[in-house]
């Protein structure tokens, strides 16, 4: 049987849980009342209750042995031990940095019932309870920092507001932003609320004021935009409800000439900028990500605005943003042949990552900085396969720190990129699925019916029996009614993707049509959908010796779609050059040349290939196959057959499998 002792220090361990960390039993073994702690955990080790881990922690053997352990107190007391355990670690490290031991400490004391917390120790508790939750926000243990942040806020006197006004404000702040983690948002709401309310000043109410839009952002609210204008109005900023065209221009014209002569250098070497112009700039930051969904037509004021305001008054984190979304918008607002214009963007928008790396990369930043970089700028200049990745880092760091809205954001393109850029099916539909679960958790549902779409296209190119084996099927249920919000662009986009690889003609030439005219998706979009638009254009249609109405939009087609896709490649060779090979290759099959069509479907095959870009090595692959076909070259044409067959099997599209076999059958080879 075990000694007084050990039993004692059984009973301390088990309130712990299955691991005690070494700086509780230190705290202890320097009370006089567990005194001899270490000594009675030696016995303990002895016995083979419990092992000791590291250098000072110490772990019971078994849960069962925990709980045996916990046993030995009696149900009606165990209240009063936890209480009374708390009681005298508070008291021990009262002068002395807890550190992590923090949470212990706090979960002990945090058993007390009403009757047995003196008076004098409930403005300690409140402190502790702070203290613990602030920490647990900075690991981004959100649901627990909310607990102890709630137990802080339930030992306030009514009158807080009067008797602890900056300490209600720092408190009520944190409910909010942990609260909106946890995907509680009806208490974030209150909370904020709260402190819009009773904040004394303007100043007092900003940061209340910016987790609150936020909030209303990441639910597609329309009072998202309509609170940030009122912050901004109330700061000397207010924001126009229109902004026609050649003001617009205008606007992005005096910009873009007050950048020319900016160097890297420059920028980083100006001064910083005070806190009452980067606060504006922090809320401009929110209000441009709020236009980007809402009101398009203002990203422009907003980012020419930021710049210019940076460039008069210094910089600040949120200056980032201004660049990288003036970048993005440049190159969306260029046309598909101003290759002189996108660069000129690319360069502010690397300019724009480089005051990023100056700040550190602030996780509140990034996310956004991220999706418009790789999303919007760098697509022009960098593999595909880097622009997801990044977005799929900054989606983590966003989603660690707390930062749920901005990282969700990254998502959309980050599928889209990775689906352009030829990454496996299944680990695209795994992930969307994933991003799903994540936007249903946090509330989020202003991107829902986006990633929808891309599940939906993604689905399709799998193939049924593939798709059926996702584990979405709740996800889509529980976020049904999203459905009706679909964006033209985006569904016209996905329905031309969907229609170009299952072979619809008609249906693409539509959606391809329909795509580019609305395409509010990016430069980009417009680069890739014409290209595939080119490619469509060749299907079906046969070359009656150069003449005919069909034979005349297949040049013009072609004419648009070569022109478009050789001026991408100028800025990126990994993205387009194949592109440019393989829409050659087809008007060289087109029009008989023969030699000049197998020597660009060669080199269409070495480019995707080199690049990464599976699907579209195994379209190569494809389109040479039929056009040994068309020639006679049966045998030819089955070995490039066989080849994008793999290319396809290896994509993940048992859809487009399924196509290329019943084509090697149709050869009778």
């Amino acid at each position: 049987s075990f000694s007084q002792y050990s039993q004692l220090a059984l009973k301390v361990l088990s309130c712990f849980g299955i691991k005690v960390d070494g700086t509780i039993v230190e705290y202890l073994s320097l009370t006089e009342e567990y005194s001899d702690f270490r000594e009675w955990l030696d016995q303990i080790v002895s016995e083979g209750c419990i092992v000791k881990v590291g250098a000072s922690d110490f772990k019971f053997v078994h849960d069962k042995v925990q709980e045996a352990a916990y046993g030995l107190i009696p149900d009606d007391e165990k209240n009063q031990f936890h209480y009374n355990l708390g009681i005298i670690l508070y008291s021990i490290s009262r002068e002395r940095d807890r550190g992590g031991a923090i949470f212990q400490i706090v979960d002990q004391i945090n058993h007390g019932t009403k009757s047995m917390i003196d008076p004098e120790m409930k403005e300690a508790l409140i402190e502790l309870n702070f203290d613990a939750g602030s920490r647990a926000l900075n690991l981004s243990d959100n649901d627990m920092a909310l607990v102890y942040l709630e137990k802080s806020c339930s030992f306030l006197p009514q009158n807080h507001w009067d008797s602890n006004y900056e300490f209600s404000l720092n408190l009520l702040l944190l409910i909010g932003k942990a609260a909106f983690s946890c995907g509680n948002l009806d208490r974030a709401y209150d909370a904020l609320k709260d402190i819009i309310k009773e904040g004394r000043c303007l100043e007092d109410k900003f940061e209340a004021y910016h987790v609150y839009v936020t909030i209303l952002s990441s639910e597609g609210k329309n009072e998202a935009w309509t609170a940030c204008c009122d912050v901004l109005s109330k700061m000397g900023q207010p924001i126009p409800d229109t902004f026609d065209n050649k003001t617009s221009k205008a606007m992005v014209e005096e910009t873009g000439e007050l950048l020319k002569s900016i160097s890297f250098d420059d920028l980083l070497g100006m001064r910083d900028m005070d806190s009452v112009f980067s606060t504006k700039l922090r809320f401009y930051t929110l209000l441009l990500f709020i236009a980007f969904w809402k009101k398009p037509q203002l990203t422009t004021l907003i980012s020419c605005r930021m710049i210019q305001i940076s460039l008069q008054h210094g910089m600040c984190k949120d200056s980032v943003f201004g660049f990288i979304q003036y970048a993005g918008m440049t190159c969306n607002l260029s046309k598909i042949e101003e290759v002189k214009y996108i660069q000129e963007a690319c360069r502010i928008g690397k300019a724009g990552m480089s005051l990023l790396k100056k700040y550190g990369s602030p996780v509140d930043i990034m996310p956004k900085a991220y999706l418009f970089y790789y999303g919007f700028v760098a697509v022009h200049t960098e593999p595909l396969q880097i622009c997801a990745d990044n977005m799929r880092k900054s989606f983590e760091v966003g989603m660690s720190a707390g930062e749920s809205m901005l990282a969700v954001y990254n998502t959309i393109l980050s599928i889209k990129i990775a689906m352009f850029g030829g990454e496996n099916l299944q680990a695209c539909l795994t992930e969307i699925d994933y991003h799903l679960e994540v936007m249903h958790r946090i509330q989020h549902k202003l991107i829902l019916p986006y990633m929808l779409e891309y599940r939906e296209t993604i689905v399709f190119l799998i193939g049924t029996s593939a798709a059926l084996k996702g584990n979405c099927a709740n996800n889509l249920e529980l976020t049904s009614d999203a459905k009706q919000t679909k964006r033209d662009q985006v569904q016209s986009m996905n329905r031309m993707l969907r229609s170009f690889w299952g072979g619809h003609s008609s249906r693409c030439h539509y959606y391809a049509k329909k795509t580019i005219e609305t395409s509010t998706g990016g430069l980009f979009n417009k680069q890739y959908i014409t290209w595939l638009a080119g490619l469509n254009s060749f299907r079906g249609i046969k070359n009656k010796n150069g003449t005919g109405s069909q034979f005349l939009k297949v040049k013009e087609s072609f004419k648009h779609a070569i022109s478009t896709v050789r001026a991408a490649a100028e800025i990126s060779r990994w993205n387009f050059q194949n592109k440019v090979h393989l829409l050659e290759a087809e008007m060289f099959s087109f029009e008989r040349k023969d030699v000049e069509a197998q020597s660009s479907y060669t080199s269409a095959i070495t480019s995707s290939a080199s690049s990464g870009f599976i699907h579209e090595q195994g379209l190569s692959c494809e389109l040479a196959g039929l056009h040994y076909r068309k020639i006679g070259q049966l045998s030819a044409a089955c070995n490039f057959l066989q080849r994008a067959k793999q290319c396809y099997a290896e994509w993940g599209s048992q859809m487009k499998v399924d196509s290329i076999t019943k084509m090697l059958e149709s050869l009778h080879i």
